[in-house]
């Protein structure tokens, strides 16, 4: 049960009980409409408040009320917005009244520090509202943080008023404001609310797993013991924890009792505070979280991060999403599957686009990963998402396998599950990508505002120009096509109930276009939960690597070395028949440095190549046949 659904209960059961807090207003946008606000755009940019799904950005959050201060791109907005609430009749309250809400900024370290101010008014004009003194106001402090503020009302007892949040006077650079969970009631003496339980989804059997509980203190004493129960539906695990919870503070505690089967089972578990401070919480409704679901696994699958960066060549902060997809792939090239999602520029798919747009809120530069978290790319930022992402253990296993005829490729998609699973809802998708895509259209242009060094170092890119020409760009990691849509194909796991060890197949189907490269070319395979659109799973192929035997010749045993490489570095490798083969280097900004052209080569061979013409970085080395292609990344210390 989420903190919505909770909110809603507690609302439900005022009206059952006159021993439940009184609860006169509640808005927590679950219903996502905010119609009934109204909004004032002082400012007059045409940007202000407005609805938008946060749950890429915390679960907890969902919909919430949130007001820009940038569009993610080059324009910062001076934002004057005020959003003002329904009417809220407290003309038959008594005693005290307080305002409770939740809060925060989208922002990262130096740009979180949005300013915002609250009014209560027994009028919604613009007027008034500009007339009146603010009860409370504020500029955010802590960076990518959630917070939740109670202010008294007592003071307007027997009046109908207006709640008005104002976003105003923040610098530029900042990102958003968002304002969420609103509730005007009156508090009791104890009032525990059980905000959000953590559980790892999947574990192996016989491991301590540790259930942590969010805990709101949302009454007027002091919280120093809690009774909790978690209960899978045969068994009780009950524990009283001491604790210390001031009043209007939130903390993060955990279950003595961990979360443990031996058995491959799929749990389905509900936490309960059952007491507090020895005797039953003055509001049970908020006590409960329910539908945590627990799966053992006989097996561990092996596991790779989705992650899709939002980019177009217009884009000129677009450069640094570029440079941090690029370190994720040649950093983590068997963990990471890196896609490059493009936006109204000449290598724009609509549909994956628009999908993509529909996760991450839009903006540019900017990212999901596995379809779960949206993050503002660089370097530092996909590295600590990357790591957050790829720990835990998947319960399904993916393989991709292809045929070709002439252009026409089948794909055979494989999915094989090591749990056990009730309700399944999954579907499989597959996505074409491209490395190497040029063009001469100025659409291929790519906006640069890191040229000449103002804004630092940029993977190099603040040594090119603004815009960058078409003739010097070329494209990796560029999402091609949607085979299945962007949210998988129907019925490709056509079941609702999996058993440990079942396996499912699906046969997509790509003509791969004359304008491709087949050798720069790779299929991605998702699996997505079709109830939260996550990505469970992902892998890729190489085009060349999926196709079987019979349709390819492979390259066996390719090693280079020394790899940090100072005078020179070597290729060596074997082939059972004479074949001819390219050679290839590229910098990280996909630039060829070297090519080389062998004929005829046959058995065991080492080739040599000077590294004198080359400048110290990175580079990825390329050998390939017509029909098959290895690529490994390469350091040059000169």
């Amino acid at each position: 049960m989420t903190t919505k659904t909770i909110l809603f209960l507690l609302l439900f059961c005022t009206m059952l009980s006159t021993s439940i807090a009184q609860t006169y207003f509640l808005d927590d946008f679950s219903d996502q409409d905010m119609s009934d606000w109204i909004k004032y755009d002082v400012d007059g940019d045409n940007n202000q408040w407005d609805l938008l799904d946060l749950t890429g950005y915390n679960a907890e959050l969902g919909h919430s009320m949130v007001s820009f201060s940038t569009d993610f791109d080059s324009n910062n907005f001076d934002p004057d917005n005020y959003v003002v609430s329904p009417a809220i009749d407290l003309t038959n309250a008594t005693g005290e009244i307080v305002l409770d809400y939740t809060y925060g900024s989208g922002g990262a370290v130096n740009n979180h520090q949005e300013t915002y101010s609250v009014y209560v008014t027994t009028a919604n004009n613009l007027a008034t509202l500009q007339g009146a003194t603010a009860i409370h106001n504020e500029t955010i402090a802590n960076a990518e943080s959630i917070e939740t503020n109670s202010l008294d009302l007592s003071a307007y007892a027997g009046q109908t008023i207006y709640v008005t949040f104002r976003h105003h006077d923040t610098p530029n650079a900042m990102l958003a404001l968002f304002i969420d969970d609103i509730v005007v009631r009156t508090p009791l003496d104890s009032d525990a609310i059980l905000r959000h339980v953590d559980l790892i989804r999947y574990s192996l059997p016989s491991v301590d797993n540790t259930l942590s509980m969010e805990v709101k203190n949302n009454g007027n004493y002091t919280i120093s013991t809690l009774e909790v129960n978690w209960n899978d539906g045969t068994d009780d695990h009950i524990s009283t924890i001491n604790v210390n919870i001031p009043v209007a503070s939130t903390i993060s505690i955990d279950h003595p009792i961990p979360v443990n089967y031996a058995n491959i089972v799929e749990a389905n578990i509900t936490v309960t505070i059952t007491a507090v401070n020895g005797a039953v919480d003055g509001d049970t409704a908020n006590n409960v979280q329910n539908d945590i679901l627990f799966n053992t696994l006989s097996q561990s699958s092996p596991k790779a991060v989705l992650i899709e960066e939002h980019t177009g060549t217009w884009c000129g902060w677009c450069p640094r999403g570029a440079v941090a997809l690029e370190h994720i792939a040649t950093t983590y090239p068997d963990t990471a599957v890196t896609i490059a999602v493009h936006n109204s520029d000449p290598m724009t798919v609509s549909e994956y686009d628009s999908g993509l747009a529909s996760i991450t809120g839009g903006g540019y530069p900017n990212s999901s990963f596995d379809r779960t978290t949206t993050i503002a790319p660089s370097t530092s930022a996909f590295e600590a998402a990357y790591n957050t992402r790829i720990s835990g253990l998947k319960p399904v296993t993916l393989d991709v396998n292809a045929s070709i005829s002439g252009s026409d490729l089948t794909i055979t998609a494989n999915a094989t599950f090591y749990t056990n699973i009730n309700a399944a809802n999954f579907k499989l998708g597959a996505i074409i990508i491209e490395n190497g895509v040029t063009g001469t259209s100025s659409g291929y242009d790519q906006v640069n505002y890191y040229a000449g060094g103002g804004e630092g170092a940029m993977g190099g890119y603040e040594n090119l120009p603004d815009p960058v020409p078409a003739a010097q760009m070329v494209y990796d990691h560029v999402g091609r096509e949607l085979l299945g849509g962007f949210n998988g194909q129907d019925n490709s796991i056509p079941v609702s109930s999996i058993t440990d060890g079942d396996n499912f197949q699906y046969t997509f189907n790509y003509t791969i276009p004359a304008t491709s490269n087949q050798n720069n070319m790779y299929i991605a395979l998702v699996l997505i939960d079709s109830n939260t659109g996550a990505v469970i799973n992902a892998t890729q192929k190489s085009i060349n690597n999926a196709l079987s035997t019979s349709d390819l010749e492979l390259v066996s045993n390719v090693t280079i070395y020394p790899n940090p490489a100072t005078d020179k570095f070597n290729i060596g490798f074997d082939t059972s028949s004479a074949k001819n083969f390219t050679i290839t280097v590229t910098d990280m900004l996909g630039r060829t440095v070297l090519s080389q052209q062998h004929k005829n080569l046959d058995g065991n061979n080492t080739i040599a190549i000077s590294t004198h013409q080359f400048n110290a970085g990175q580079y990825i080395v390329t050998i390939a046949t017509p029909k098959t292609s290895y690529s490994k990344r390469l350091i040059v210390n000169n």
